[in-house]
């Protein structure tokens, strides 16, 4: 009966490092390389949302800077022929203007409106007026205040209670006591484009005289006077 020689003591270390290494390398392609790629995959997800709120930042501050203006949903066709008339109509103006200086509680000094002009773009009639007015500064302030919320956009509609004014300039110069004067030059418009530009009247056709007798034929008691050719009487 043949005995069985065991194993060297090197090869017996040499199986149990290669089972180990085995072991190793089974669980590294089993369990930690899936969860590195996983992680891997989060780094990119976490660093594009990181993206997406900066660029969210970035917008929201523009926004912030740059007032929008409002939009208008709805836009009454009364409202708009009360803000902006088809027509001139300076009697309606000067009489808005009035009131709302006494409304304001300012003594109105004078009214000069000027003829509408048309812009050289868009054609747009609007024409100038220049108020006077004389008050203390609370007054004047409510002044501006009505002239420029006569019409205004609300919860997107348009809401006019009176024309369209744009205030232009205001320039101020102190009166007696604690009163206050001030120059308001506003525009308002018209709807609508300005007319073309006047047809040049034509020149008067010529009437060809030739071959045509032209001699002036005069009473028989007619004075020797110039005739009404121009030549002298016979």
């Amino acid at each position: 009966m043949k005995i069985p020689r065991p194993l060297p003591k090197a090869a017996v270390v040499g199986g149990i490092v290669a089972a180990g290494l085995l072991v190793l390398a089974i669980g590294w392609f089993g369990l930690i390389a899936p969860q590195d790629h996983k992680a891997a995959s989060l780094n990119k997800q976490t660093a594009a949302v990181q993206t997406q709120i900066a660029d969210n930042l970035a917008q929201l501050a523009a926004s912030k800077n740059v007032a929008a203006a409002p939009k208008i949903r709805v836009a009454d066709v009364y409202k708009l022929a009360k803000a902006m008339p088809s027509t001139t109509d300076m009697p309606d103006v000067l009489i808005q203007l009035d009131q709302v200086a006494q409304d304001a509680g300012v003594q109105l000094q004078d009214i000069s409106p000027s003829p509408s002009t048309a812009d050289p773009i868009t054609g747009q009639q609007s024409f100038m007026v220049t108020l006077s007015v004389v008050g203390d500064f609370y007054t004047v302030t409510d002044l501006l205040y009505r002239l420029r919320n006569f019409v205004y956009v609300r919860h997107g509609e348009l809401e006019a209670s009176g024309r369209l004014f744009s205030i232009d300039n205001v320039s101020f110069a102190p009166q007696n006591g604690h009163q206050l004067g001030a120059n308001i030059t506003l525009h308002t418009y018209v709807y609508g484009t300005a007319p073309g530009a006047p047809v040049s009247a034509a020149a008067p056709a010529t009437t060809d005289t030739t071959g045509t007798d032209t001699t002036a034929t005069t009473t028989p008691d007619s004075s020797s006077g110039p005739s009404a050719a121009g030549t002298g009487a016979p």
